[in-house]
């Protein structure tokens, strides 16, 4: 794996490329990114039979492992209390633009991961992720929960737990137009997703728009 030095500031983090391997790092890297690579590459990059629609589980990630645009962070330790993990969190807001690619069209591709390996308790995870997602998303981005056991279902089939993953972690990629089924529910996340792919409408309508189909979602 390589790093291009990026350390976070609050959390000492400090993302590597999980595909653009260099024998010198390989030799420190950690022991259970093999794992996560397997992860990756096996079932986030492949279909499933109980995924409810043809196609990859994510199909964001393929591009990003065949194009080396995936990142990943370890931090060890059983114990994380949610203002570390915040400060994790803000850090990856801070690092994502940094981190290669930079431009477009590359990096709409680009992913990050801060991974937990020796998390057991996933409440600190999932109130984060809670807390800062409006955040991200203002800015065009995504922050997503990952952990062993997760049951946060998929969108074609709600019996699939779309974010189980064998290590936990949180995750930032870019926005993309089928993300709009995650933001139908609040009227801050609709904006923001209709300023980023309706640029043409004129603001007053997009805020008229976002406030009646987060309606709509609530009385669905």
């Amino acid at each position: 794996m390589t790093t291009d030095t990026a350390v976070g500031t609050r959390s000492g983090i400090e993302p590597v490329n999980l595909f653009a391997r260099d024998p010198v790092s390989d030799v420190t890297e950690h022991p259970l990114a093999p794992e996560l690579r397997q992860w990756t590459t096996e079932y986030l990059c492949r279909s499933h039979p109980d995924l409810g629609r043809h196609g990859p589980v994510c199909p964001y990630m393929s591009h990003a492992v065949k194009h080396q645009f995936l990142w990943a962070a370890f931090l060890g330790g059983r114990h994380f209390e949610v203002e570390r993990i915040l400060a994790v969190a803000d850090d990856l807001y801070d690092l994502y633009p940094v981190l290669e690619p930079q431009d477009p069209p590359d990096s709409g591709f680009k992913a990050v991961l801060a991974v937990f390996p020796d998390l057991t308790e996933y409440a600190g995870i999932e109130t984060v992720q809670r807390d800062q997602k409006s955040r991200f998303v203002e800015h065009g981005l995504m922050l997503g929960q990952f952990y062993p056991g997760c049951t946060v279902s998929g969108l074609h089939n709600p019996d699939f737990p779309a974010l189980d993953s064998p290590l936990p972690l949180l995750a930032v990629r870019h926005m993309v137009p089928t993300d709009f089924p995650f933001l139908n529910t609040r009227p801050d996340w609709i904006d923001a997703y209709l300023r980023i792919f309706a640029p043409e409408i004129p603001e007053f309508i997009t805020t008229a728009m976002a406030d009646e189909l987060a309606h709509s979602a609530d009385g669905a």
